[in-house]
This record gives structure tokens, sequence and C-alpha cells, in this order.
């Protein structure tokens, strides 16, 4: 049980999350409220899908991941997953630069992206960078985040759709919950971190991709 367990940690760490997210509303059939928004990711030519999941692998997992070896190898991380509180603030504000960078490339473009590949990556500069402040009190849980961010996604990518499958939605809640109660199994976190950490990712992911752009 054990062994399955770290496989599932592994599997699902939050790096890839913003990854999965978009797999899956690019690729589970669905239908926009409002077609003249141009905001679904699934009526996206396929190479526009693969060239815009290449970024996102580009910045949210290939790059930082290169960066947290080359910490792990100059003793300044123990290991990956950065188990000890005071080890993360370096990784975290590498993540963090690293969403706003990405950010930053996408709105520079003169074409019009559906309005969730720049939320998603706008949610997950705004929620590490609280990680930085939050994380100086209470290590809290990044795979908890992760899979915060994933449902609070494609929550929020359900509400705009007319149709959407449900059981879609309804897996990816109970994946997040395997995932967190996979951590809590290994001791890797308390309840309290846990509960901190997919709440404030699934709050923040929710409201900023089904309301933006503000204003």
């Amino acid at each position: 049980m054990k062994t399955l367990a770290q496989i599932i940690s592994w599997v699902m760490m939050p790096m890839l999350m913003p990854i999965y997210a978009l797999m899956i509303v690019m690729f589970s059939p669905s239908q926009p409220i409002d077609l003249s928004a141009g905001d679904s990711l699934f009526l996206i030519p396929l190479q526009n899908k693969i060239v815009l999941l290449l970024y996102y692998f580009m910045f949210a997992v290939f790059s930082p991941g290169i960066l947290y070896l080359f910490l792990k190898k100059i003793n300044v991380i123990s290991s990956v997953e950065m188990e000890n509180k005071e080890e993360r603030k370096i990784p975290l504000v590498i993540m963090s630069l690293s969403c706003l960078f990405l950010f930053y490339i996408l709105t520079s473009y003169d074409f019009h992206l559906p309005k969730f590949i720049y939320g998603l990556c706008l949610s997950g500069t705004l929620i590490i960078s609280l990680f930085i402040v939050i994380n100086r009190f209470l290590k809290i849980s990044l795979h908890a985040a992760g899979v915060g961010i994933l449902s609070g996604f494609v929550l929020a990518y359900f509400f705009e759709q007319i149709y959407f499958k449900i059981s879609i939605l309804a897996l990816v809640f109970i994946i997040a919950g395997l995932v967190i109660t996979t951590r809590l199994y290994l001791e890797k976190h308390t309840p309290k971190e846990l509960v901190l950490g997919y709440s404030i990712s699934f709050i923040v992911t929710f409201i900023l991709n089904l309301f933006y752009p503000f204003g």
C-alpha cells in the first residue's frame, strides 16, 4: 500500500497539475455557452493544443525541474519533494516567476487565446506567491495545492459550458480526494496543511478562471 501511495504522489506531482488540467478540458467533448467568445479549449485546433501544452510543460515542468535538480546538486534542497519547510522558499520563488513569465509571454501575443490559458498561469503565480508567505509559518501541502488547482480549473471551465460530462468533473474531485488521502497516509502533512493547501488553491483558481479578465 505504501508503494502505491508513493507512486500516486509522484504521478500527481504539483508541477504536473496544470498539464493534466489542460489535457482534461482540451480533449473532453464540450460546448461553450458563448461560442463567439472563443474560449473553448476543446474546439481549438489540435496543433494549437500541442503548442500550448508544450509552453506549459516548458515553464511549469521542465525549466523549474532543471533548476530544482541543480539546487539539489548544490545542496540547497535535500530532495525535489522539498519536505523541509525551510528549503521551499527558493523553489517557490522560481515557480512563481516561471508562471508569471509564462503569463507575460502568452499575453504578448497579438492573437486571442481562450481566457483559461491566461487564467491558469495567473492562478499559479498568485497561489505560489501566497504560499511563499504562508510557508514562513506552516508547511502547506503542495500536492493538495496541485489538486486544488486541477479541480478549481475544471470546475470553472464546467461552469462556462452548455455541455461537459459531469462524470469527468466527478472523476477530478475523486482524484483530488485520493491524492490528499495519500499524503495523509504517508504522514507527509497534517490535515490542517492539506485542507489549507487545497482550499486556497481551489478558491483562487476557480475565481480567477471563471471571472478572468476582470473589469
